[in-house]
């Protein structure tokens, strides 16, 4: 069993690998977790997460704030957009186990910032993963 965060971007990023249409703007290898700038373009990266305690009597619970970075090599927003956009359409109302947690995402927003080289365009995404322990501490 891993931390919830980590179970979250593990259903994300399978997820994302197996949307056509996610991977026809963005191949699969190219939706990735690193802790480095991208070196190829487009890309999604999985990013920063952050775990809250959303514990109950009887339940185990967290909240999960994960986010999502696509890069694109563009003087514009379009490609960039675009990927956010299907990344959207991928994880809509996913819900699922994973690794000891029950998983259940929405969406929360989109930010789309300039590069300082002007040759990159960066995207943000940004999700709400309601996660429940189904194995739970003993």
């Amino acid at each position: 069993m891993s931390e919830a965060s980590l179970a979250a971007q593990r259903l994300a990023v399978v997820t994302m690998r197996a949307r056509p249409q996610l991977t026809a703007l963005v191949p699969a290898a190219n939706i990735m977790d690193r802790n480095e700038r991208p070196e190829v373009f487009p890309c999604v990266i999985i990013g920063e997460a952050q775990t809250v305690a959303d514990e109950a009597q009887c339940v185990i619970g967290s909240e999960v704030f994960l986010t999502i970075h696509v890069w694109t090599r563009e003087n514009t927003f379009t490609q960039c957009k675009s990927i956010a956009g299907e990344i959207r359409r991928a994880l809509y109302q996913l819900s699922g186990i994973q690794e000891g947690f029950a998983l259940d995402f929405s969406f929360e927003d989109s930010r789309f910032l300039r590069d300082p080289s002007g040759e990159h365009s960066h995207g943000v995404v940004t999700y709400r993963v309601l996660a429940e322990d189904t194995v739970g501490i003993v």
